[in-house]
């Protein structure tokens, strides 16, 4: 036996050798590759920012929030570069007056050309695309949640050649 082998080892050691005994030596059935065992492969790759990769190109962005609830009217909000605070309480920009909804739930932050949302130890949490999160990069069309309210997150980018 291998030097660190333990149970899982002897387990499907005794499933193969069940097998091999179960197939009286018509071996045409069972073909094994040995996969050679490494140490964890990792990725090489390292993030580059949009304003690195488009540095000689205007970029306009414009981004919202479509929020619904259930038996109310959709109300979109937009976007800037700000923080925007989303909760109950009166310095929110974004008000959502649910039970559910903590007076200071959620923020949105704009950093390196990326919209992002975080969780602000609210009660009921926050979720992207039915994920809880505590703080998530965001895309066009993520779902976000935060009590009652349903938020769908909207951007556009528009790219003019110089």
């Amino acid at each position: 036996m291998p030097e660190g082998a333990g149970p899982v080892f002897l387990l499907k050691h005794s499933i193969y050798q069940a097998i091999l005994i179960n197939m009286k030596g018509d071996e045409s059935k069972i073909k094994t590759n040995p996969i050679p065992v490494q140490g964890p492969e990792f990725s090489k790759t390292i993030p580059i920012s949009r304003k690195a990769v488009l540095e000689d190109i205007t970029v306009s962005q414009y981004a919202y929030l479509e929020i619904g609830h259930p038996g109310l009217k959709t109300t979109r909000v937009e976007l800037a570069e700000e923080d925007t605070f989303i909760g109950r309480g009166s310095l929110c920009r974004v008000q959502l007056q649910f039970e559910n909804t903590s007076r200071l739930h959620a923020r949105i932050t704009f950093r390196d050309e990326e919209y992002y949302i975080e969780d602000l130890e609210s009660t009921n949490g926050t979720l992207v695309n039915g994920v809880q999160v505590q703080k998530c990069l965001l895309r066009s069309n993520d779902q976000i949640q935060i009590g009652d309210a349903k938020i769908l997150f909207m951007e556009d980018k528009l790219r003019k050649k110089p």
